[in-house]
Parts: structure tokens; C-alpha cells; sequence
């Protein structure tokens, strides 16, 4: 993924991986998104969430994407990440401090 840096690791059966998502100021996504006030695309930071899963060797056949919430526009830079598993199930969240930037599950 262009731009995107993240630290992961192994996420065992109920416990939680965390980590950072880096997303480029330079990257030529934001010539277009949006101009003068570059916003992070939804389909790119669900992307570092998979690739993060990827990482941790959660690689089943599917992923369904569901009940993602991007609650604040996520300007370049660099992003805390957690994502808990639990059963079938990848709770996944960006977070600032108490405040979430952006939430989601991927389900097998």
C-alpha cells in the first residue's frame, strides 16, 4: 500500500494487536482527495486494516467488511490502530487519546 507504514504482530484468539498506521503526506492520493485539505480515503485506512491482518497471518479465503464508521476525517500522518479478535471476528479502531477516529469489523 502506497505511503502506509504499520508495526504489527501475531494476534492469538482473544487478545488485541496494536500498532500505527502511517499515511503519507506525499502520496499522490492527495493531489485529488481533496485539494488543499487532504483527507485520508475510507477504502485506503480499511485496506491498512486488512493488510494489518494480513501481517498477523489471519488470512482466511474472505473478509467481510461490515459496520465501518469513520467518525472524523483523518487528515496524512500517522494513526494509533487496535484491532481485537474475537472468534470470527476482527473489532478494528483508530483511536486519538479516548476519542475514536474510526471503527469497523472484518467477519470470516
Amino acid at each position: 500500500m502506497s505511503g502506509d507504514h504499520k508495526e504489527s504482530a501475531e494476534i492469538p484468539e482473544g487478545k488485541t494487536l496494536e500498532g500505527v498506521f502511517y499515511f503519507h503526506p506525499d502520496d499522490g492520493i492527495y493531489q485529488d482527495h481533496f485539494p488543499g485539505y487532504p483527507v485520508v480515503p475510507g477504502s485506503l485506512i480499511v485496506h491498512a486494516f486488512l493488510e494489518a491482518a494480513a501481517d498477523a497471518g489471519f488470512l482466511p479465503d474472505y473478509l467481510a467488511i461490515e459496520n465501518f464508521r469513520f467518525r472524523e476525517f483523518l487528515s496524512p500522518g500517522h494513526y494509533a490502530f487496535r484491532i481485537q479478535l474475537d472468534e470470527e471476528r476482527l473489532n478494528c479502531l483508530i483511536y486519538r487519546g479516548e476519542r475514536k477516529l474510526v471503527t469497523g469489523v472484518l467477519k470470516r
